[in-house]
């Protein structure tokens, strides 16, 4: 662990990974100012008072000159884009810029599970998290998912497993992990990142530093993941996935024969569980499944206890979750889905009968064609809410979707998916929420409620 006493360290955030860190650091008697752009609120003035009375400078509206120019170190929030201007004068000034995992790698010698990918990295996370410590582990989900790791890294946890998204991984540079999982990359973040390569690059940064006693975990079915593999830049022990192919000339991998999630591991196969026996439905959820069977093996769970505990684990909260079934129509939240490919997943959750979707919010503005070719396939209906209704409408309408109807609240959104009868209603939004909610989670409960009420 680094001596921090004495020394000039600026956080960059006042979020929960930034206050964490700021309490993180003046318990070891670094000099800390926590830096916010945005001014202060008579919410935030309680929380700032107490903050202060730890010892910790607290800045609003603005990042100081000296904040910035004599920090020894800064710890962003994942939050702030390497092209905003508080970025650039800290680079200027030849200042490092990490975020709050990093510096946790760098405090501990836990071992990390690290899990990212454009979609299903929470689930996974939780899911790894939930089969260790069913086994006897002391294994928190944490970082991007669950609670702050700086929290974590003084208790006597055996892993941390920790959700990674791009924002963070970009702010990284001697992350090593234990175990290394990459799911899935899709268009998303490309305004943060300023491009699909340098979103891609950013997700690549998690392997760049495992040595040959690590592992590295790469679902293949995903043509960008599997050109990585191609490219021989995975210096870690391989742990292939795939729900398409057995992966025969893998040594290592966990796979789908016949309906079975099938674990090999030098050489040897042994089935891990039936599809058909997992609580989490679709078929992302099979490759988030492999993902922990393999996140398991990598830290020697047997093929026994991990399927006793995978069978167990249920949905997250607004990831496909089962809410209610009114007079016949049953509802699902998948407030999660911020963008069109992780509501095509979810419509691909429902083979054996169409169901009457509910999407929009705030428009992503990425391609459409392909999520209206989900929605032919596999929704009778369409109910638009928010701001992206008018792109998305024309949008499906020119492809074919003829029941699409734009509403004006989740209200009538529900009531209408209850009266078309059409099928199951699934709130899968490939939007953004806040055009009309605080947060995905805000967008869910709110559908739930209302839900509810209809009971």
């Amino acid at each position: 662990m680094t001596n921090w006493q004495n020394k000039d360290i600026t956080i960059l955030g006042f979020g929960r990974s930034g206050i964490s860190t700021a309490k993180y650091l003046v318990e070891r008697h670094a000099n800390v100012t926590l830096s916010e752009s945005s001014a202060k609120t008579e919410a935030r003035d309680k929380e700032a008072s107490q903050l202060e009375a730890l010892g910790i400078k607290v800045e609003f509206g603005g990042h100081s000159v000296k904040a910035i120019d004599e920090a020894a170190l800064i710890v962003t929030s994942p939050g702030v884009a390497p092209s905003a201007e508080v970025i650039q004068r800290a680079l200027k000034a030849g200042r490092e810029v990490v975020c709050d995992i990093e510096l946790a790698f760098r405090e501990t010698q836990t071992p990390m599970i690290a899990i990212t990918g454009t979609n299903g990295k929470s689930t996974t996370t939780a899911l790894i998290s939930f089969i260790l410590e069913k086994a006897g582990f002391k294994a928190p989900a944490c970082g991007n998912f669950g609670i702050p790791i700086l929290t974590q890294i003084q208790k006597p946890n055996d892993f941390l497993v920790v959700e990674m998204s791009s924002y963070q991984l970009f702010y990284t540079t001697n992350l090593a992990p234990q175990v290394a999982i990459w799911l899935n990359l899709t268009a998303d973040h490309i305004e943060w990142h300023g491009s699909l390569a340098e979103y891609t690059k950013a997700k690549q940064k998690l392997f760049e530093k495992q040595s040959a006693d690590q592992f590295a975990v790469l679902n293949l079915d995903d043509p960008v993941v599997a050109q990585f593999n191609s490219q021989g830049a995975v210096k870690a022990r391989l742990i292939a996935n795939s729900s398409m192919s057995e992966l025969k000339e893998y040594k290592d991998a966990a796979f789908v024969r016949n309906g079975l999630l099938v674990l090999r591991m030098d050489g040897h196969e042994e089935n891990i569980c039936a599809i058909n026996e997992l609580k989490i439905i679709g078929k992302h959820n099979i490759e988030n499944a492999l993902a922990a069977i393999s996140a398991a093996a990598a830290v020697g769970l047997s093929a026994l206890e991990t399927a006793r505990h995978l069978k167990e684990f249920e949905a997250l909260e607004h990831r496909l979750e089962f809410v209610a079934t009114i007079n016949g129509v049953s509802f699902y939240n998948d407030s999660k889905a911020t963008n069109t490919d992780s509501a095509i997943k979810a419509l691909e959750s429902f083979p054996r009968e169409k169901v009457v979707l509910i999407a929009g919010g705030r428009d992503k503005g990425t391609s459409l064609s392909e999520f209206v070719l989900s929605v032919r396939k596999y929704a009778s209906a369409v109910i638009l809410i928010g701001e992206a209704k008018e792109r998305f409408e024309k949008a499906l309408r020119d492809g074919g979707v003829e029941n699409v109807y734009p509403v004006d609240s989740m209200e009538a959104a529900v009531q209408l998916g209850k009266e078309l009868k059409a099928g199951p209603v699934l709130l899968s939004p490939a939007c953004a929420s806040f055009d009309m909610f605080k947060d995905f989670e805000d967008r869910g409960r709110v559908f739930k409620d209302i839900v509810r009420t209809r009971l």
